[in-house]
């Protein structure tokens, strides 16, 4: 009968490097968003403010300034928690990874060679998997009586 492919149960399998990869996702993309954003929305709204500020009334102005800072706003949580969502799947591609070979080199330590890491598709790590793997087949080969 084979396996049953692993399938993902909890999204926080190593919290502190899962929140910590998050972090730096989400410092570089604020970081990026607010430089651009904020370029494009100075130069945007000095050279609509001194246009629209001979054809509106101030307080009508003001009341459009308002309102463009709350859409901005809205649509920047919006986009925090998306990013966060992609981060929380990234970074479990990786800690997935990284929590399986553990628990696995944790049965090695044990004595146990005869288990193998079965990764799911889209993992990274693969390779370090496979490499622990060969090891695990060489070494469960040694331990057998000839």
């Amino acid at each position: 009968m084979p396996k049953q492919p692993y399938k993902r149960s909890r999204y926080f399998v190593r919290k502190k490097f899962q929140l910590r990869y998050i972090g730096i996702i989400l410092g570089a993309v604020l970081l990026s968003a607010a430089i651009s954003g904020y370029t494009i929305y100075y130069s945007a709204w000095t050279m609509l403010g001194d246009s629209l500020a001979k054809v509106y009334p101030q307080g009508r102005l003001v009341a459009i300034f308002n309102y463009v800072n709350i859409k901005v706003a809205v649509n920047l949580f919006f986009v925090l928690m998306l990013c966060t969502g992609i981060g929380i799947l990234t970074s479990h591609k990786i800690a997935g990874p990284i929590y399986r070979m553990i628990k696995f080199l944790d049965g090695m330590v044990a004595g146990d060679y005869s288990q193998r890491i079965h990764l799911r598709k889209g993992d990274e790590l693969q390779d370090v998997a496979d490499a622990i793997n060969r090891l695990a087949e060489k070494l469960n080969a040694e331990k057998k009586p000839s």
